[in-house]
């Protein structure tokens, strides 16, 4: 046991699947475009907390098409899937459907249809009744049988040609011995093993984990069948095991006892909510109470998630970009930028209700005291505009227009009228409204024409806040969180996005090590080339999956900008 781990160790498979985020990523995409209403045909996955997620956004899941009083909006086939005479009358219906089918259930209906198409019986390993398995008997053509394992199996009549497939999320030693069992009495008996290779990783790993623990935690929800397997493999080889939908589930009796313990989760669960678990227990097994340490660590947090640390980086920024136009800020400046910035995360992170959060300290500022961090918002955006109007008409003209931006940027699908989201748009955004707040508006307040120091500082600020943007957005998607094409990397995948963030790299390295060839700038741009290197350390760990989580990739990725700030600071009063 280490101080940092604490005795609780982590299952790396634990998270979403590839099937649930393809369905996840769907509906979001459909609620981008303002394709309301929504409807799915059962839940989407079985976790009622990402249910209730999607339900706030006007994703709403329904038992029967007589649920529906309009024809507008679209039909979500959700990831289990349905039969085939389901879906032709759902098609027949008169609305728009879109299919979210796993594409690996999907693998499995093709492979009952061909046999099945060729006149063998078929037999499904799974859970009868199960949403999936439901599914995959309409492809059997009337001649498909459910059974739960190798006993079930036994007891069937004895086939002359018959598939044997399996539930995707099936316990792969229950479907082998099932399947040897109906061979054994069939003349022709195909066995087409269909258990995900996700299944298949997250059952291995627990299975080791599961001997090397005094107690398991399986995360997820009740009525999820792969979680429910995941329990039950647990409690075979571990002492103890526990099936959990949250964290509050945990007692501190039960943490405190054991030795050592694992975690992992369902493929229906988001990482966050295992990482709030994660969370939990190490909180609980702390022996000694609160140390100063612990204090200090919760102190960093409410800097963190309170977004007085993002506006601290922008006003840094703001300060470094100033040295490359030869300005001395007004003090005002810095205030408002640092207030603009404080007021659009704040009011962002509000809008979000804490959803999605593994820390407690975030979900207290945007879960319970929601209605306050909001008011704390606008009202650092309204002192932002009162600095803005004393700096003059058209720094607040520019201010009041970049603060309604960044407010009415959540309604955007309203103006796009169903047309696709422009892929990274939440990144570019950012970008922009940093840029302008760092360096359009101090322009205008000392009158200086847009030469090239100023087109320079103002193309340096959005690269590297876009790529700032793109980091954390990457650091929210492997937590699970529910987001969408707004970010970079949800719109083009891992090896385009990081492709991306190699070139803009490169040039902003590029633009720095130009500006060392400039006389009057060559002490300066070496120091910005100094703080690049922090950016280009940030990158790296991206780029080859070293990804921080929640605190500790904001700590790291808005480090950056004070990096550049001291860099710069000490260019100009030391050398």
């Amino acid at each position: 046991m280490t101080p940092k781990d604490l005795g609780v160790t982590l299952a790396k498979t634990a998270g979403f699947c590839p099937g649930v985020k393809k369905a996840i990523d769907c509906v979001l995409e459909l609620a981008q475009k303002g394709r309301n209403p929504i409807y799915t045909l059962g839940p989407l996955i079985h976790n009622r907390q990402v249910i209730a997620t999607l339900e706030e956004k006007n994703i709403r899941s329904i038992e029967s098409l007589s649920e529906i009083t309009s024809r507008s909006g679209v039909i979500v086939l959700r990831a289990h899937g349905i039969t085939p005479a389901f879906e032709a009358e759902v098609r027949a219906f008169g609305m728009e459907v879109v299919d979210a089918t796993c594409p690996l259930v999907k693998r499995v209906h093709r492979v009952i249809a061909e046999y099945a198409d060729k006149g063998y019986d078929t037999v499904i390993v799974g859970d009868a009744g199960h949403a999936e398995v439901t599914g995959l008997l309409g492809y059997a053509k009337g001649r498909g049988v459910v059974v739960s394992g190798p006993e079930e199996a036994a007891a069937l009549p004895e086939f002359e040609r018959v598939n044997v497939v399996s539930q995707t999320t099936k316990e792969e030693s229950v479907f082998l011995s099932a399947a040897e069992k109906i061979r054994a009495r069939s003349g022709d008996c195909v066995i087409s093993n269909t258990i995900c290779q996700p299944t298949k990783d997250r059952q291995r790993e627990i299975v080791e984990l599961s001997k090397s623990v005094d107690l398991m935690v399986v995360v997820g929800g009740k009525h999820s069948a792969n979680t429910a397997r995941l329990a039950e493999i647990c409690a075979r080889l571990c002492p103890n095991a526990v099936h959990v939908e949250s964290e509050d589930e945990l007692t501190a009796e039960l943490i405190r006892k054991a030795t050592r313990i694992g975690i992992t989760a369902g493929a229906s669960t988001p990482s966050w909510m295992t990482d709030r678990v994660l969370s939990r227990a190490r909180d609980m097994r702390r022996t000694l109470g609160q140390t100063s340490r612990d204090r200090l660590e919760q102190a960093w947090r409410i800097i963190i998630y309170s977004c007085a640390y993002t506006a601290l980086s922008a006003v840094a920024l703001e300060y470094a970009c100033a040295g490359i136009q030869n300005l001395t800020l007004n003090p005002l400046l810095l205030w408002m930028t640092g207030l603009y910035v404080l007021s659009m995360h704040i009011v962002n992170r509000a809008a979000e209700k804490g959803v999605g959060s593994s820390d407690n300290i975030k979900m207290l500022l945007y879960g319970t005291h929601r209605k306050l961090m909001l008011s704390a918002g606008f009202v650092a955006g309204a002192l932002a505009l009162i600095a803005a109007a004393l700096l003059g008409w058209k720094v607040f003209a520019v201010m009041l227009t970049v603060s309604l931006l960044g407010l009415l940027y959540p309604f955007r699908h309203f103006a796009s009228k169903g047309e696709d989201e422009l892929p990274g748009s939440k990144d570019i955004a950012t970008a922009l409204g940093w840029a302008a707040v760092t360096v359009v508006i101090p322009a205008l307040f000392y009158e200086i024409p847009f030469s090239k120091a100023e087109l320079f500082a103002a193309l340096y600020a959005a690269l590297v806040v876009f790529m700032r943007s793109v980091m954390l957005g990457i650091s929210s998607v492997k937590t699970d969180l529910i987001i969408g094409k707004e970010h970079l990397y949800k719109a083009f995948g891992d090896k385009l996005t990081k492709n991306i963030l190699l070139t803009l790299a490169l040039c902003v390295t590029g633009l720095l090590l130009a500006l060392t060839l400039h006389e009057n700038h060559s002490t300066l741009a070496w120091a910005l080339l100094a703080g690049n290197m922090y950016t280009l350390f940030c990158f790296g760990a991206y780029y080859f999956n070293r990804i921080p989580k929640t605190i500790h990739a904001e700590t790291l990725v808005d480090g950056q900008f004070l990096v550049l700030g001291l860099s710069v600071f000490t260019a100009l009063h030391f050398s």
